[in-house]
């Protein structure tokens, strides 16, 4: 009973996903809204969404741990604070918010970038979790697209390394960040502003003057990969992107690009002033950014 309900559950999710023509209401006016007990969605008014997979810290008794062979577990400590001093800037600074879905649930119950087996261990209660988190990034980024013509995804996450510095992932492995020409383009998780703005390649993208890497590392954030640090050295340990940066930058949603963020903890993560710094840093960048790379002005957004 419990594999047919769960197999239901997955064909349901697909195919909800892949209907990407229907039509949408477009929201001007911000607004917030509890999906379930652990999915929280903000819908803005300009062509950002951030994802928060594993910022959760509830731990429900009536939901088992994930305890499939493999499988990471780790909490990313204030990363949805982050997102809060993000939002909190973001209106301050700008008058704008931007799209996010977060989840409260800590990731021994659930991880939110990974496809629906891995992240619920098979466990076809938590199903219904998985299922509202992805429609949710799903919904955020069909309204985006309803009315801008490119849309900036973000995956946002924070490591431990030895290395403090911002990690950025294009879907681009560290051995080819130190050889570009080995790249495949069209797998990278900015392929689809590639083909929109045909003044880029993938050098300028990655480690030119507006490159986002360069941007931050211009504002005290130093990341890899940019113009002050073009590639991790042999043994550094890098993220290059999970799961929800190649679905949500992948082709199926052609006017998505982004990158994976790993934030290191000192000086970013680790308490509220610092957090509130780094938010201005990260929008003021990503501000540059649309100015830079792409058609849109953020003097037009919310409007």
């Amino acid at each position: 009973m419990y594999k047919l309900l769960y197999s239901f559950l997955i064909l349901v999710t697909c195919f909800s996903c892949k209907k990407k023509d229907a039509p949408v209401e477009v929201k001007t006016v911000p607004s917030k809204k509890m999906i379930d007990a652990y999915t929280e969605v903000q819908y803005g008014n300009m062509p950002l969404v951030i994802s928060v997979p594993h910022g959760g810290t509830t731990v429900p008794a009536s939901i088992p741990d994930r305890t499939c062979p493999g499988i990471t577990t780790a909490t990313d400590i204030y990363t949805i604070e982050m997102l809060k001093a993000i939002d909190s800037v973001c209106y301050a600074d700008y008058q704008l918010k931007p799209y996010y879905v977060f989840t409260n649930l800590k990731r021994i119950k659930i991880d939110q970038n990974r496809e629906i087996v891995e992240a619920t261990c098979s466990n076809p209660a938590l199903a219904i979790y998985w299922s509202n988190y992805h429609l949710s990034l799903d919904t955020c980024i069909n309204m985006i697209a309803a009315k801008y013509p490119q849309c900036l995804f973000i995956d946002l996450h924070g490591h431990g390394h030895t290395k403090q510095r911002l990690e950025l992932g294009y879907l681009i492995t560290a051995s080819q960040l130190r050889n570009t020409s080995t790249i495949n383009i069209s797998s990278t998780s900015v392929f689809s502003l590639l083909q929109q703005n045909s003044l880029l390649n993938i050098n300028q993208v990655l480690s030119g003057t507006n490159a986002f890497g360069t941007l931050m590392a211009n504002k005290n954030f130093p990341a890899v990969p940019s113009q002050q640090d073009v590639a991790p050295l042999v043994g550094d340990l890098f993220f290059d992107g999970g799961y929800n940066t190649q679905r949500y930058c992948s082709s199926l949603y052609p006017k998505v690009f982004g990158w994976q963020i790993e934030s290191n903890y000192p000086g970013v993560r680790d308490n509220i002033a610092n957090r509130d710094v780094f938010a201005k840093a990260f929008l003021q960048s990503v501000m540059q950014y649309y100015t830079a790379n792409t058609s849109m002005q953020p003097s037009t957004f919310g409007k």
